[in-house]
């Protein structure tokens, strides 16, 4: 038991690398949509890829994509908010910008009317510009002598997204053979967590509830709103209620917004509630042993058995999967590309190192590219949210060719994981 929590601790410590982090004192109008956490809405890639080193050329991609923007999964988080502004004004408690907040909350709840959980169409858009930048960047792949591979969950929104991005690479290549399909049958490595992760994921409850405690300061905000807090039913969950739907906004488009509600202060402070939501279920921490992300495991074997197949000939050249955040943060975690694999016991220093904005956030993506030479050596290159991404030091690029990694050597780095996982519940059993 011992020997294996400090195998752990090495798989998941060395998997630090540089991220692009926001630190409260650079928030400003410019990077305030990204306090929205794990609901930030997916933008283009700013970062040009680079050339593949002479003589290779692309044959496989690999992908697992988080659906795109949505409106809020449940109808009541419009609602509650709503019904608590309207009945304080009915009683005359709120003030004038408490008057205005209400008139916004009424023409955003309208606008989902019906919709809750539903793709919004900037979460159509994002599909659809992430599958044509694919056949943009990698022509190779999508002709008519190649087959793709499409799966997502049972999900409505995942459906459309995979039918959102399927349509684009259709439009663009006529003819293309796609192999398409929305089955429980695959559940098992597109959504379901290893039972085995779950007593750990409660360990870190009370520590959590902590961080959260430490970081609720609504007292500025209600005053704002009413004219008496106090006097108001419902006044003291409107602060993260609010957060949630101001966060969602960006998904869809009501033409108004609510970023100006909260301070900055309050925006971080609400941003790292959600952050640590999904650190402290998907990612490696102390806290749960350092074992959490272990539970999608069944996911990356997946993508290793599938690139092996495609490197044996299969005629696949690209495998697209479509699902949700719970599956790709932890996914992200166990992959240890950039700084996902971070790992601390210090909740206060998370943010500083792991952000659901950087990871799986409305439309967030993992591609693994392959490429192949005459001499028939493969190398793969990383894109986390289409901008090339690498592995910790101690997986060697390709000749110093960064990004570039041997297969072997990924496939040899990935496959301990999987290994320590079995290793781990076969010692702890229970």
């Amino acid at each position: 038991m011992k020997k294996l929590t400090v195998i752990a601790l090495l798989l998941t410590s060395v998997c630090v690398q540089a991220q692009n982090i926001i630190t409260k004192d650079r928030l400003g109008p410019e990077n305030i949509a990204k306090m929205a956490g794990s609901v930030y809405a997916y933008e283009a890639p700013t970062w040009k890829l680079t050339p593949a080193p002479k003589g290779f050329k692309p044959f496989y991609l690999t992908h697992f994509g988080r659906h795109g923007s949505r409106f809020m999964d449940n109808a009541s988080n419009y609602d509650r908010p709503y019904n608590t502004l309207k009945e304080a004004d009915d009683a005359g408690l709120l003030t004038d910008f408490g008057k205005d907040v209400l008139r916004r909350v009424g023409i955003i709840r309208a606008e989902a009317q019906d919709r809750a959980g539903d793709l919004t169409e900037k979460g159509k858009q994002q599909h659809r510009d992430i599958a044509r930048r694919m056949v943009e960047n990698y022509p190779e792949l999508f002709t008519k002598d190649k087959t793709i591979v499409a799966r997502s969950t049972t999900s409505h929104r995942v459906l459309v997204s995979e039918y959102s991005a399927l349509m684009q690479i259709i439009r663009m290549r006529p003819g293309m053979k796609i192999d398409y399909n929305s089955s429980n049958y695959d559940e098992p490595y597109m959504y379901t967590e290893d039972k085995a992760v779950s007593s750990h994921k409660r360990k870190a409850n009370a520590a959590v509830q902590e961080f959260n405690r430490n970081h609720t300061h609504p007292e500025r905000f209600l005053a704002s709103i009413f004219t008496d807090p106090s006097a108001v039913k419902g006044a003291s969950s409107l602060y993260t209620q609010l957060y949630d739907m101001a966060s969602s906004v960006q998904g869809s488009d009501p033409g108004v917004d609510l970023y100006d509600i909260f301070t900055y202060d309050e925006w971080y402070d609400l941003f790292l509630m959600n952050n640590m939501r999904w650190y402290s279920q998907c990612a490696f921490t102390p806290l749960t042993d350092n074992v959490v992300a272990y539970g999608h495991c069944v996911t990356l074997q997946n993508f290793l058995d599938n690139a092996q197949a495609a490197i044996d000939g299969n005629g696949v050249s690209a495998y697209l999967r479509y699902g949700h955040e719970v599956t790709l943060m932890s996914f992200f975690s166990l992959l240890c590309l950039n700084q996902s694999g971070y790992s601390t016991d210090n909740l206060e220093e998370v943010a500083e190192h792991w952000t659901a904005y950087n990871n799986a956030h409305m439309g967030g993506n993992v591609q693994w590219i392959f490429f192949r030479n005459k001499k028939g050596e493969v190398i793969v290159r990383f894109l986390l949210n289409e901008e090339e991404a690498t592995l910790p030091d101690e997986v060697p690029f390709y000749n110093d060719m960064k990004p570039f990694y041997r297969w072997e050597d990924v496939k040899k780095f990935y496959q301990a994981k999987i290994d320590f996982w079995q290793e781990y519940k076969a010692a702890n059993p229970s």
